[in-house]
């Protein structure tokens, strides 16, 4: 397990979130405008939905370990394209590469948690290797300060950490074997009319959360940056947001307690609360660093819910559900990147922001019917 946390603090902590926390000196290194800032940034989202569905089918055609060694190589290539880009196009191919390391990442340490894990502990291991991204921002908020004017030195570091990981992937999982998953129905389970009203919310839940989150990862940095923060404040502030983001490990334990409905709505509203708090009063270091821990605490925990949800929802193909969530995770982020991109050039950093938040706001009641499963996951009536 402490692999697969390693390999998705790698991934999506330095590979792919990394990104925004760079995006100032980025901009200025390649001459970039906020739309091609954002741009870049929806390539990474882009490729992560190519590699969540390429990740899914070697997961479902028993690859799980092939699948996860994939992703730490991809984040090793991606990370150290970055650190020699020379062009905006290179960096561009350097983060688009980054960013597929976590769609291939996902799937299979789903299912190799679900192989090597008992039932009863499964629901809390599977939140504690997905909490893996904070502890991925948590290394790379101070190396923005430690190489200050070296960039690509910090960037070489996320690279010779991915290939260690990868490393570590191919070690520990040898024994860990998880089979193919079926595509038939079981028995006695609800049929396609009574499933599909169940995922649509699921769906639309993913998407929203991608969108609501695509402002403060891609241009939360950046924001910083224009109103004048210093450079030491702004890694701080991200160092922050990933250990808040560590605390998405007790996910589980939450909605054991709250169910899946009430812990969704209550993280949605800390997402919107964060995303516009900091757009309204950035030059104010406690707001700022309070929205940052709401922010990542906040994020990471609803991936979590993500992944009990589609678990609940797709009972027997837990990898696949969760590939499919990520991928529309992956979409909203994609559409939301560009978007606020444009809206920063058209309308303002605020008006850009508070847009993001207000699709956290309208995702609130859609887990309103997730319960049911929910309780079914605890033996419940």
């Amino acid at each position: 397990m402490a692999a697969g946390t390693a390999l998705i603090a790698a991934s999506y902590g330095l590979a792919r979130y990394a990104y925004g926390l760079y995006l100032p000196t980025l901009r200025a290194e390649f001459g970039l405008s906020a739309t091609a800032a954002g741009d870049i940034g929806s390539a990474a989202y882009g490729s992560y939905g190519l590699a969540v569905m390429a990740g899914a089918l070697l997961t479902a055609r028993g690859h799980a370990r092939g699948a996860a060694i994939l992703a730490g190589a991809t984040a090793t290539l991606g990370t150290g394209l970055i650190a020699a880009a020379a062009s905006p196009a290179a960096l561009a191919s350097g983060v688009a590469i980054a960013g597929a390391s976590t769609g291939l990442a996902s799937p299979p340490m789903v299912a190799l948690v679900a192989a090597t894990v008992r039932a009863d502990a499964r629901d809390r291991a599977q939140t504690i290797v997905n909490a893996g991204t904070g502890f991925g921002v948590v290394v790379s908020g101070p190396s923005a300060v430690l190489a200050a004017g070296h960039w690509r030195w910090s960037w070489a570091l996320f690279a010779a950490l991915s290939l260690a990981v990868t490393v570590a992937i191919a070690t520990t999982t040898r024994r860990a074997a998880p089979v193919a998953e079926s595509a038939a129905p079981r028995r006695g389970r609800r049929g396609p009319a009574e499933a599909s009203p169940r995922q649509l919310p699921l769906i639309l839940g993913a998407f929203g959360v991608g969108v609501a989150s695509s402002a403060y990862w891609t241009f939360g940095r950046d924001l910083l940056a224009e109103a004048g923060v210093s450079s030491h404040a702004a890694p701080a502030l991200w160092t922050v947001l990933g250990a808040a983001g560590i605390l998405g490990a007790l996910t589980a334990d939450v909605v054991a307690r709250y169910r899946i409905a009430a812990t969704w709505a209550g993280l949605l509203l800390t997402l919107a609360l964060s995303t516009a708090t900091l757009a309204l009063a950035p030059r104010s270091q406690p707001i700022a660093m309070a929205s940052a821990a709401l922010f990542g605490a906040g994020y990471v925990a609803l991936t979590g819910v993500l992944i009990l949800w589609a678990s609940r929802v797709v009972p027997g193909r837990a990898a696949t559900a969760v590939a499919g969530v990520f991928l529309l995770l992956s979409l909203g982020q994609l559409v939301g990147a560009g978007l606020v991109g444009r809206l920063i050039g058209s309308a303002g950093w605020i008006p850009a922001f508070l847009t993001a938040a207000g699709f956290a706001v309208a995702s609130m009641p859609l887990a309103v019917g997730a319960n049911r499963g929910d309780r079914r996951a605890h033996g419940l009536t």
